[in-house]
């Protein structure tokens, strides 16, 4: 195994780690893996009014606690990792699994990431997720408070 296997392995345990911290809501685990200034980006925006982009790890974790308050975390698990060519690049297939306590609603999800790290801390995050099922679970108004 080669420096960039190496890089690449390190990545997806860091990854791991960090996704299964936040869906279990515990924010200072991952936001010990990610940048104060990341920028955190979402092409088709998971609610009506959400940004396109938002910049630093603070504003994501509190807009996080906001989103995540009620449900019981929302179990992360790992599909498939893309190696690139960019050994600091990373390409995450993941999904999630939770039940809203107000409602007793089941919400599932996946979603597709795109990562940057420098070092081990994540810089840039792109996220893919299918804001019809977010609707479906939160309802069509749903809000967040943290926004």
């Amino acid at each position: 195994m080669g420096f960039e296997d190496d890089r690449r392995a390190r990545l997806r345990a860091i990854f791991a780690e960090l996704i299964d911290a936040y869906g279990r809501k515990d924010f200072d685990a991952f936001g010990r893996h990610v940048d104060e200034q990341a920028v955190f980006e979402w092409p088709y925006p998971p609610i009506k009014g959400f940004p396109e982009q938002m910049v630093g790890r603070d504003a994501f974790i509190e807009m996080s606690r906001g989103g995540m308050a009620d449900c019981d975390g929302y179990h992360h698990q790992v599909d498939s990792f893309y190696d690139q060519l960019d050994p600091d690049t990373l390409i995450v297939e993941y999904h999630s699994d939770t039940v809203l306590q107000s409602t007793g609603v089941h919400y599932s999800n996946r979603y597709l990431g795109i990562l940057r790290f420098e070092g081990d801390i994540v810089v840039f995050w792109k996220e893919y997720v299918n804001p019809m099922i977010i609707a479906d679970a939160f309802g069509q108004n749903f809000k967040n408070e943290a926004l």
